[in-house]
């Protein structure tokens, strides 16, 4: 009998140590900040980069021709102080034909990555166009008419990463496909942590691209249509 108590004792501690130790629930947290501020972004020109009328007498038959550097301007305005940042969408991502752009970036680099470019629409005969980048002027970004660094985190599906890096003119670059979304945000000059703000002007730099006049087998006057999404991600 007494070695029987005895072995009930080991058991009932067994279990006890178990217990300490294992759980068979998890808890989930949903959260979140619900923000008094509004803001609104908004682009100079009616969101309109235009290249204008573009002779195909004067582009290469064998080789990518880049259209030019056309700027842009975004603006964030808020309501009061708020930490925003914006992220982009190519809604022509299908028409994308991804090839190297000279002088994309504003240190005079090229693009040639997919996920930094986005797509010029089809012609008539549904050929690919060609390609656009946009870039941020990162040495003329201001909050509230003071400047700032600009800040971008890795692109990917999270665009509330809040691993931030100073955005270099090599690396100034908006990212518009899933899976490659990158968001940007603005920072007091030397700090890595997104500013609170009413008012953010980004200077941005359109460069298009297009394929050569041979590939693209143009007989009618053809339209570009490069279309994207700025949308705002409150930080």
């Amino acid at each position: 009998m007494v070695n029987m108590k005895k072995n009930l004792i080991a058991v009932c501690l067994g279990l006890a140590c178990f217990s300490a130790v294992a759980k068979d629930n998890v808890e989930l947290r949903v959260d979140g900040t619900l923000v008094t501020a509004a803001c609104t972004p908004t682009l100079n020109n009616g969101g309109v980069v235009n290249f204008g009328h573009i002779p195909l007498g004067n582009l290469s038959k064998t080789a990518v021709n880049r259209l030019g550097r056309k700027p842009i301007t975004l603006t964030i305005t808020c309501e009061q102080p708020t930490s925003i940042g914006f992220t982009t969408m190519d809604n022509r991502q299908d028409s994308l034909q991804n090839m190297t752009i000279s002088d994309a970036w504003p240190d005079g680099s090229v693009s040639s990555a997919t996920g930094n470019q986005y797509g010029l629409g089809f012609t008539a005969g549904n050929v690919r166009i060609g390609a656009y980048t946009v870039a941020v002027q990162p040495s003329n970004i201001t909050v509230d008419g003071a400047k700032a660094d600009g800040l971008r985190n890795m692109p990917s599906n999270d665009i509330y990463n809040t691993d931030w890096s100073k955005m270099t003119p090599a690396g100034a670059t908006a990212s518009g496909h899933p899976g490659y979304l990158r968001t940007i945000t603005a920072a007091t000059t030397g700090t890595l942590i997104p500013v609170a703000g009413k008012v953010f002007v980004y200077p941005l730099d359109v460069v298009a691209g297009i394929q050569a006049t041979d590939t693209l087998a143009i007989t009618d006057d053809t339209e570009m249509d490069g279309s994207a999404t700025f949308s705002l991600v409150y930080l």
